[in-house]
């Protein structure tokens, strides 16, 4: 790049992937899986990658859950998140950024009629945005759907200790590509 060269920088949903991890069992093993479906609105080209996204909203379709194991996701689907509704979007948003290259936000989300705000991390290395955080799904409505998926996967989620245990803490972390475009 020249000196007097100008960049700016848009979000790219061909470049982003978002992962989210569950857990079972009492030693806490984790259970890796994504959403097919992730509709992201109000992105916009900026001077800078955060400046690009603080605007952003998404929607996700609960039904596109892929943990990876057919079988395992319908059980999360009906079970998990049908204990809410039979087809549900999870709505979000980024509010509070603090920080520039490195910092914290508040996700906020929405699932049925229950909303709630999680504290995540972001850090910006080499045009690529990382953010991470754990969300409680309780703090959403879900306990009866974290009830029903243990209950059906009473065997799968015993652990060395003979207890039956899932977790009510998800990890998530998306990872996106950002890339320069310049004149």
């Amino acid at each position: 790049m020249f000196a007097d060269e100008k960049c700016r920088y848009q979000y790219d949903p061909n470049k982003t992937l978002l992962e989210w991890t569950a857990f079972k069992f009492t030693e806490k093993t984790g259970v890796k899986g994504t959403f097919k479906q992730i509709k992201v609105k109000k992105t916009k080209q900026a001077n800078n990658i955060l400046d690009a996204v603080k605007d952003l909203s998404f929607e996700i379709s609960a039904d596109s859950v892929d943990s990876y194991n057919p079988d395992r996701d319908m059980k999360i689907k009906n079970l998990f998140f049908g204990s809410i509704q039979k087809s549900g979007t999870i709505k979000g948003s980024f509010q509070k950024i603090s920080g520039t290259d490195s910092g914290n936000a508040t996700l906020s989300l929405q699932f049925g009629k229950k909303s709630a705000d999680f504290p995540v991390t972001f850090k910006i290395i080499d045009n690529q945005l990382e953010v991470s955080g754990t969300i409680d799904v309780l703090a959403l409505g879900l306990a009866n759907g974290l009830q029903k998926l243990n209950e059906a996967c009473l065997e799968l989620h015993k652990g060395k200790d003979g207890v039956s245990k899932l977790w009510p803490t998800v990890d998530v972390k998306v990872v996106s590509k950002f890339e320069p475009i310049c004149k």
